[in-house]
């Protein structure tokens, strides 16, 4: 199901008297309109989520398969359109472009052994006797269900790869889907809807809406359909989000920006290290939640990755997305560029190496020194192509670890196996990537644990659209009842 993406439809008001609004899609690259879309209205999404609950048969498994497999040939049909389309609206270099669009198209094709796969490796859950002194004749068990709904809004900077992941695990769970792709990506979103419609969904069972963020959460909390919001987006409004969701009595998955660190050792040949780092925090133009932000060296080599790391970033070449050589493309927005660099060069005490100058959209790839535990880009992170370092002994490593607020994708550079299994056990990050570029990610990966205080733990993504529930009573009767129930 499609909405609100038919540009010539005139602005006016609907039915319920809401003023229908014009939004404008401008590329980094060009620094022109690409796409006018009009927006959907809160109650245009009431109605939308309406036609979701109708009653229907859960599809089957190989339905829902097949459906994906014939979205993965649409992508495939359009997939020129479709990179042509991400470059125009991120600014991602050709390379960049061109994996996201292809990963997706791999993603739908290889769903089906992924679900089988994890079917297969899934926990028996044990039974569990009320009594061990064998009094009582009834046992517990553990079973699942599916969210009836899904509201889901993904990001800028994945909005593609996140919308296919997210209608893949929903439709596989047994759940219907609304999503709300980012509005800076209407054109992808538009055509992705397309794609959906053509591929034949399971009736009534996913819908692809452009809106305000405001207008589409204000109408998911106020659905009875809507039982599971899931936000993926900017740390800013996560928990704003939070608190409204709760306060509707809806289920919510946070998954927020996250704030990278690396920390480098001398058993780490330097080349290679200095390859990693600057491939993991200027790749997507930094603009990935496992980017490197920050990079702690350990002290005796900290002089010569610096000057190495340096001489990397400034021989990294700024351009138009589509020339031969370009490495680093436009940020989303000039407004965005600008921003960046003026947090960049207002680091308490920190001192720009090389980089940070601003032309249009286009941001320098810089290197930062002098930082400190209390600064915002240490605690915080950023978005963009640039890196901290700061020399460590290592002994203070996990006080700079323990320093982050938002720590998504923690890194190290070692072949210490000591040194490996204590990082892993300091590090708070759900995700550890050792010896690798963290930035480079599998769409199978599973994925969650923001914030730290576990409201999203990793986990494969079908099972973030299930909810576990006991059964009770005399096992004869509770095994009956399969370990997934449908619709």
């Amino acid at each position: 199901m499609e909405m609100a993406i038919d540009v010539d439809k005139p602005i006016g008001k609907d039915r319920n008297q809401q003023m229908r609004v014009e939004h404008e899609v401008i590329s980094p690259v060009t620094g022109m309109v690409t796409t006018r879309i009009a927006l959907a209205t809160k109650h245009e999404i009431a109605e939308c989520l309406s036609t979701l609950g109708q009653p229907r048969d859960c599809p089957g498994a190989a339905a829902v398969f097949e459906f994906l497999q014939r979205l993965a040939d649409q992508l495939r049909l359009h997939r020129d359109l479709f990179i042509e389309t991400t470059y125009l609206e991120t600014g991602f270099v050709a390379r960049d472009s061109m994996e996201i669009v292809d990963g997706a198209i791999e993603f739908l094709r290889d769903f089906e052994i992924y679900a089988t796969e994890m079917l297969r490796n899934e926990r028996i859950s044990s039974l569990i006797p009320h009594s061990y002194s064998g009094q009582f004749q009834r046992t517990m068990r553990i079973v699942h269900r599916p969210a009836h709904c899904v509201a889901a809004v993904v990001p800028q900077n994945a909005a593609l790869t996140l919308s296919v992941i997210v209608i893949a695990a929903a439709l596989h769970a047994g759940s219907r889907v609304i999503l709300r792709p980012p509005l800076q990506s209407a054109s992808a979103g538009a055509l992705l809807a397309k794609a959906v419609s053509q591929s034949e969904p399971p009736p009534s069972s996913v819908a692809i809406v452009h809106s305000s963020a405001k207008d589409f959460l204000e109408a998911c909390c106020m659905s009875d359909e809507v039982d599971l919001i899931h936000y993926i987006g900017s740390n800013r409004y996560a928990s704003a989000i939070l608190t409204q969701a709760f306060a509707a009595g809806k289920t919510c998955l946070i998954d927020g920006e996250g704030n990278g660190m690396l920390y480098v050792d001398d058993t780490f040949p330097l080349d290679e290290a200095v390859r990693i780092i600057s491939t993991a925090s200027t790749r997507f133009n930094g603009e990935t939640c496992t980017s490197v932000n920050g990079v702690l060296v350990k002290d005796s080599i900290f002089r010569d990755l610096k000057e190495a790391l340096v001489d990397a970033f400034q021989d990294l070449r700024v351009g138009h997305p589509l020339e031969r050589g370009t490495q680093i493309g436009p940020l989303f927005s000039e407004q965005q560029a600008i921003q960046f660099a003026q947090a960049i060069r207002g680091a308490a005490a920190g001192k720009v190496l090389c980089g940070g100058h601003v032309a249009g959209a286009y941001f320098a790839p810089a290197v930062v020194e002098g930082v400190n535990l209390n600064d915002s880009m240490v605690r915080e992170g950023f978005f963009g192509p640039a890196v901290w370092i700061a020399p460590v002994t290592e002994n203070r490593v996990w006080d700079w670890i323990k320093a982050n607020r938002f720590p998504l994708s923690d890194s190290l550079l070692s072949t210490n196996g000591e040194l490996i299994q204590a990082f892993a056990r300091h590090s708070r990050a759900p995700r550890v990537c050792i010896n690798a570029d963290s930035s480079v990610e599998s769409m199978f990966e599973p994925w969650g644990g923001y914030p730290p205080g576990g409201l999203n733990e990793v986990s494969i993504w079908t099972e973030k659209y299930r909810r576990a529930f006991i059964v009770d009573g005399r096992p004869s009767d509770i095994m009956r009842i399969p370990t997934h129930i449908t619709g």
